[in-house]
């Protein structure tokens, strides 16, 4: 375990590109109008403490990212709430913010949760959690269900993670293994943390006894994907660590040359969006999520509240961190219900010492109270997954049951 302990460690640095790469899915463009017929909070609803105030970020309005539902669903989880009686009778108040894919801007967002008072931060989506996460740690505010990108969200005793983080690249690579992949391509882009990815891919390739992968790059600025489709088209597996983006160029590219290797995509990044503009050259990828699929009737309420989102540019409830900003309301609501310190102190206090989180269903029951055993990682207590593929067109959930990814970083004896 120490060998393992020690391979690890140094790839915990990498986290925040990695997982980034993957949550491109939320990129593109929203030319969306702000919704006026969202949820309506019920106004004879009557609370008995104080009100408690949290924050949501997300990135908006900018080239690269535009994640902007996710602050619809903030909005619609707070009334649901608030509807149900609030918090332990506390009346949820939501404070949002656009970090704009920006970190000077979400610093300014960080910052503002201080100045304000918010009592915790909840769900959300950045790639700046390393600029945010100490602002946060500083004033003792705690992050419930941040995306999990950052490395200091993967390693920050005010970090509550409700997914798996980058162990989904480790178990993609369990799964390739186990589907009986001879010969991976790890694709990633052309940037320094390639080696790193890959190396997360291949803890998870050992644990089944598989050799280590092949890395490709691809450079960030190509549109012209034939070439690098021509690289792959020979393995018989492909793992990638790309936005959804260049693994579309890639594996149509790929089609048109009769390949059949088998496709991997990092977690986060596998959505509608992609089965749509993918068609027949996605049919048959994997990836891993902490959360059911988009069309489980688990998301019923979720969808009742806020909407379908059919037009979402980023996959709508497809999307584990759009679904995870949902789970993270709905579990902080669960878990804080018989709380009675709402100050950022004690709900961080509250957080440490739950031993059995609830999410409300959506995830299995998991505990905050004991670290994951990795330095770097410690954070990710949430190490249950599932397997989703797309079949017929159609994200699946492959099994019936959800796999705990520390076995991927067991190597095969």
């Amino acid at each position: 375990m120490m060998t393992m302990r020690n391979r690890t460690r140094g790839l915990a640095a990498a986290s925040a590109v990695t997982l980034l790469l993957g949550l491109a899915a939320c990129g593109g463009s929203d030319d969306s109008e702000d919704s006026s017929d969202g949820p309506t909070q019920n106004a004879d609803v009557e609370f008995t403490g104080d009100p408690l105030t949290v924050m949501t970020w997300t990135a908006y309005d900018t080239d690269t990212l535009n994640v902007k539902a996710i602050l619809d669903i903030a909005q619609g989880a707070v009334v649901d709430i608030n509807n149900g009686g609030g918090i332990n009778g506390h009346e949820l108040k939501l404070i949002t913010c656009n970090e704009g894919a920006d970190p000077n801007k979400a610093a300014d967002c960080a910052r503002q949760a201080v100045d304000e008072g918010v009592a915790a931060v909840v769900g959300g989506f950045t790639a700046n959690g390393d600029v945010m996460m100490p602002i946060l740690e500083e004033a003792g505010i705690p992050w419930f269900g941040p995306p999990g990108i950052s490395s200091a969200e993967l390693s920050s005793p005010n970090s509550f993670m409700l997914t798996s983080g980058v162990l989904g690249l480790a178990g993609l690579g369990a799964k390739a293994a186990a589907d009986g992949c001879e010969t991976v391509a790890s694709v990633n882009y052309d940037l320094p943390s390639a080696g790193e990815i890959s190396q997360l891919v291949d803890v998870g390739l050992s644990s089944g006894g598989a050799p280590a992968s092949d890395l490709i790059k691809v450079p960030p600025t190509t549109t012209d994907f034939s070439s690098i489709a021509q690289e792959t088209v020979d393995y018989d597996c492909a793992i990638f660590g790309t936005p959804p983006q260049p693994f579309l160029g890639i594996v149509t590219a790929a089609k048109s040359l009769g390949s059949d290797t088998r496709y991997y995509l990092v977690p986060g990044g596998l959505t509608t969006f992609v089965t749509d503009t993918g068609g027949d050259a996605v049919e048959g990828t994997v990836t891993l999520s902490s959360f059911p699929t988009g069309d489980d009737p688990v998301w019923d309420d979720a969808k009742a509240v806020v909407g379908e989102l059919e037009d979402d540019p980023n996959g709508g409830w497809s999307g584990m961190y759009m679904q995870n900003t949902w789970v993270a309301y709905q579990g902080f609501a669960t878990v804080l219900k018989k709380n009675e310190d709402f100050s950022a102190a004690g709900i961080q206090a509250a957080l440490d010492a739950t031993a059995a989180v609830d999410t409300a269903g959506f995830t299995p029951p998991f505990t905050f109270a004991t670290e994951f055993p990795f330095d770097g990682l410690n954070r990710i207590v949430n190490s249950l997954a599932i397997y989703i593929k797309v079949e017929g067109g159609e994200l699946v959930q492959e099994g019936d049951d959800y796999v705990d990814l520390k076995s991927a970083l067991v190597p095969a004896s």
